[in-house]
């Protein structure tokens, strides 16, 4: 049987492997959200869209807090690939809401030009 000495013993090398392997958990995150948008870029460029947006969704579930410019990019990117499977009205509604959301990034700049070409088309 241990001691509760024993037990407090045990516990403190534990607490301070997990502080110390926190950065390295968030680390991997980062890079599997990263990794994720690479691929969604890949498959786009191939025209696979619904693959993109598998893999853009996924990089959005990876972490609530995906910085403004990363999460302004991949809304972007998500909307070109509803526009190249025909969902021009859902793209547009998507760059509606980037251009809302994050309006001093790049990304907005460019979904506002993205959303000027979808209005002229017929």
């Amino acid at each position: 049987m241990r001691t509760e000495t024993t037990q407090k013993r045990h516990t403190l090398p534990v607490l301070a492997l997990l502080l110390a392997l926190s950065p390295v958990l968030c680390s991997c995150t980062s890079m599997a959200q990263s990794g994720s948008v690479g691929l969604a870029y890949k498959a786009y460029g191939k025209g696979d869209y619904a693959t993109a947006l598998r893999k853009l969704s996924f990089a959005e579930s990876l972490h609530n807090e995906m910085p403004a410019q990363q999460h302004a990019e991949v809304l972007l990117l998500k909307g070109r690939c509803l526009e190249g499977m025909g969902n021009r009205g859902e793209a547009a509604s998507l760059y509606e809401y980037l251009i809302k959301t994050y309006p001093d990034t790049e990304s907005a700049a460019r979904a506002k030009g993205r959303l000027d070409e979808l209005r002229k088309a017929p």
